[in-house]
């Protein structure tokens, strides 16, 4: 692909080592070499996230949401809910919440819930 008219390209050198360190942080970035290059040299650096762990936090979720889903039809067949019930389902709430702000306190440690 042609360079634009506006474009200024620059030799930059690297050595073997390097290389291979700039080119594996670019496919761990999913990003091609040169993209992964300039954006590191332009913003200073390319932050990768895992966000595999948000996995774990989804199926909480879903697990809250089917508790509350059972309690509704409890309470919709007998027109009473247990105590115990809301109990499990506000420590389940919090465990939820403190396992987000731990993980995105990790990427952003001014991040606030």
């Amino acid at each position: 692909m042609p360079y634009r008219k506006d474009r200024i390209k620059k030799l930059v050198g690297f050595t073997a080592q390097d290389w291979q360190t700039v080119c594996k942080k670019a496919k761990a970035a999913k990003l091609r070499v040169g993209t992964y290059i300039r954006v590191s040299a332009v913003k200073g650096e390319v932050k990768i996230y895992d966000l595999h762990e948000l996995m774990a936090l989804k199926r909480a979720l879903n697990a809250i949401g089917n508790n509350l889903n059972q309690i509704a039809a409890v309470a919709n067949t007998s027109g009473s809910i247990y105590k115990k019930d809301i109990e499990d389902m506000q420590s389940q709430f919090s465990y939820f919440k403190d396992a987000i702000k731990s993980y995105f306190f990790e990427i952003s440690p001014t991040f606030i819930l």
